[in-house]
């Protein structure tokens, strides 16, 4: 069984609006054992949609549109499915009473703009949204299922967790589910990964894909045996084990606050160049108050010096970004806050502040791990946005790194 979404909107063509409901379907659709094999986005014209339609019809068994099927004069969508399957659209007065019940919920009188939502294709289900008033749309033809949903994350999911979600496994009760896990590394490039990781390794029915972030790379393993998935990774393992920071874990943050936390440990923080960025992505993570306790971002020199207790003979001699600097900040951090474990960053993010000796992306860091004390030295490349993110994953990579009983 293959699907093939397609996403109706000028605002998804225009940019502004992050297309999060091809991510879930996608990720549904796998986890039904029915991949998606093909999605486009497309904007709201009916000779747009006719067209898409068309494309993918006669080549998937099941298709899924998302949008236009609001009351407005831009939300074509209905009418130019109802024509290309060939149906008169008729007016249903269940789907209108239920239109009307909604909006008197809230003590509104219903616009006569929203009868058009009652109108359903011949052969058509109406599919209920408990959610707004457009429902969605069902059409079976012999073994291929088409499903027209509407735009917004909320009510599409509800008709397709409600709705579709039984259809499907119904039609297709035998299928097996996609599983995916991923492995992510830090502290090498997509090109080393792969000398090292060849698609040889790989049983025969287990695929591979490369996705590089900002700063490291993730490998997602994919297929329908969760064995031989387990297989690949445990080979992963074995070849490039030095740069496995997790399997599954969502963010470096949340690995490290689980590290910290089975430990017993608690972490603190002295950031200069990154701005609090490292703070942000620990508590991002909900419940990461159980091991952190907190953070100082120390711009000047002077708040260097008077908070956390940088000499100012060291700030005269090798200057803020330095590894003495950053020693000695994560050193001040860890005794102002007792933590048990520490680290500091400082750094050049630019674009402008660059030398000969320490050029833009010049980064250092100092770590603690209960009474021990080391330092790292690194050049990061890109914008001051992506050179700080960089900076403040490495260093709860770094951290965590350690904790893991790997070599520092």
């Amino acid at each position: 069984m293959k699907a093939a979404i397609i996403s109706i909107g000028n605002e998804l063509l225009l940019g502004k609006t992050i297309n999060t409901n091809m991510a879930y379907l996608g990720s549904e659709l796998a986890r039904l054992g029915v991949p998606a094999e093909y999605a486009v986005t497309i904007r709201d014209d009916p000779g747009a949609i006719s067209k898409a339609l068309g494309e993918v019809w006669n080549k998937f068994d099941i298709v899924i549109t998302t949008g236009g099927l609001g009351p407005t004069e831009d939300d074509l969508t209905k009418a130019a499915i109802a024509d290309f399957y060939g149906k008169e659209l008729h007016f249903d007065e269940e789907v209108w009473q239920h239109v009307q019940s909604l909006f008197a919920k809230r003590n509104m009188h219903t616009p006569e703009l929203n009868r058009c939502q009652a109108m359903v294709p011949d052969g058509f289900v109406p599919l209920k949204n408990e959610r707004g008033t457009a429902p969605g749309l069902y059409y079976r033809d012999a073994n291929k299922l088409f499903f027209a949903l509407q735009g917004v994350p909320l009510e599409m999911r509800y008709i397709f967790e409600n709705h579709i979600l039984p259809i499907i496994t119904d039609t297709v009760p035998d299928v097996k589910p996609i599983i995916q896990k991923t492995v992510h590394t830090h502290g090498v490039s997509e090109s080393r990964l792969a000398e090292l990781y060849k698609l040889d390794d790989l049983p025969s029915d287990v695929s591979l894909a490369w996705l590089p972030q900002t700063g490291r790379v993730d490998m997602r393993f994919y297929g329908t045996d969760e064995q031989r998935i387990e297989e690949a990774i445990c080979l992963a393992g074995e070849k490039i084990s030095e740069y496995i920071w997790s399997v599954d874990e969502e963010t470096p943050a949340s690995a490290l606050l689980i590290a910290l936390h089975s430990r017993g440990y608690t972490i603190s923080l002295a950031e200069s160049c990154t701005g609090g960025w490292v703070s942000k992505l620990i508590t991002d993570v909900p419940g990461a108050s159980v091991s952190y306790n907190g953070g100082v971002v120390t711009y000047s020199n002077e708040l260097k010096h008077s908070l956390i207790g940088v000499q100012s003979s060291t700030l005269m001699e090798n200057g803020a970004v330095s590894e003495e600097c950053a020693l000695e900040m994560v050193s001040g951090i860890k005794i102002l806050t007792k933590s048990s474990h520490a680290i500091s960053v400082t750094g050049i993010a630019g674009p402008d502040g660059g030398s000969a000796e320490k050029v833009v992306g010049t980064v250092y860091f100092g770590f603690n791990a209960e009474d021990h004390y080391w330092s790292s030295k690194q050049i990061f490349t890109g914008d001051r946005d992506s050179i700080r993110l960089k900076a403040a994953e490495f260093a709860i990579l770094e951290l965590l790194k350690s904790l893991q009983g790997r070599c520092t």
